[in-house]
């Protein structure tokens, strides 16, 4: 996703959704149409079992050639002026396979280096995400896995990037993948035992109003945040792309 830099933070989300306007129109316009075939009452029993609802990589595929999506995608990237026309023009080839894209992004594969390939991978990223987005709605409410105890999403297994702060002192967890909420049922590290006393660092970024905990023992890391005053979870993940390259150059994973 493209930088975002401000030392407001009275003014950056407003700015960068303004930014992000074409995208988010986008975003919003697959979220609509989309169609993944998900058997909710299947997914719901597999919840209740401690079982992930369903295969991410298989949802995605069940909505066919996601081409024209990616297109849609890049053209509003094109629009945002995060994309020029020839890196526009360069992308639309046999050569950049939106599936594969896609794929590695639910696998765990690195961000590429290159800038044009990145562009397309975070395009493809936008139709992956609306496409899972809209499988775990039909899953249900998040009242359906308000159990769930594991720290990966209880719809599609994917690991969460975003904790928000809740009244009370609660988390709620934010997938990945397909932006599902949990509830956290620990306060420390997502993924082992470890205390912020015993090995987490916590560093906070002021200008974007979020924390970045790092656990050192278990090597995952997450963004945290209050709820009060959050953008779209698109939005949200542009202004700290940062945030997860630090993390990332740490040799650390969500």
């Amino acid at each position: 996703m493209p930088t975002i830099t401000s030392s407001r933070p009275d003014s950056v989300r407003s700015t960068t959704a303004e930014q992000f306007a074409p995208v988010l129109r986008a975003h919003a316009e697959l979220l609509h149409e989309c169609a993944p075939i998900v058997d909710a009452p299947v997914a719901r029993a597999r919840i209740a079992n401690g079982q992930v609802a369903f295969d991410a990589i298989r949802t995605v595929r069940t909505c066919g050639d996601l081409t024209s999506r990616f297109v849609r995608v890049l053209e509003a990237f094109q629009v945002a002026g995060f994309a020029s026309n020839q890196d526009f023009q360069l992308l639309l080839t046999p050569e950049v396979d939106v599936d594969e894209l896609v794929c590695g992004w639910l696998t765990g594969d690195r961000a590429p280096r290159d800038v044009r390939r990145g562009i397309a991978r975070q395009a493809a990223i936008i139709v992956g995400n609306a496409i899972l987005t809209v499988a775990s709605q039909r899953v249900g409410a998040p009242s359906n896995w308000r159990r769930w105890t594991r720290p990966v999403c209880p719809c599609c297994g994917g690991a969460p990037d975003i904790a928000v702060q809740e009244r009370g002192a609660h988390r709620t967890l934010i997938c990945s993948r397909c932006d599902a909420p949990w509830r956290a049922t620990r306060l420390d590290c997502l993924g082992c035992d470890v205390t912020e006393k015993t090995g987490i660092t916590r560093i906070n970024n002021p200008a974007l109003g979020y924390d970045l905990v790092m656990c050192h023992s278990c090597g995952r890391f997450h963004k945290e945040r209050r709820r009060r005053g959050m953008a779209a979870l698109i939005v949200e993940r542009a202004l700290t792309v940062e945030l997860d390259l630090a993390a990332e150059q740490r040799g650390l994973r969500i």
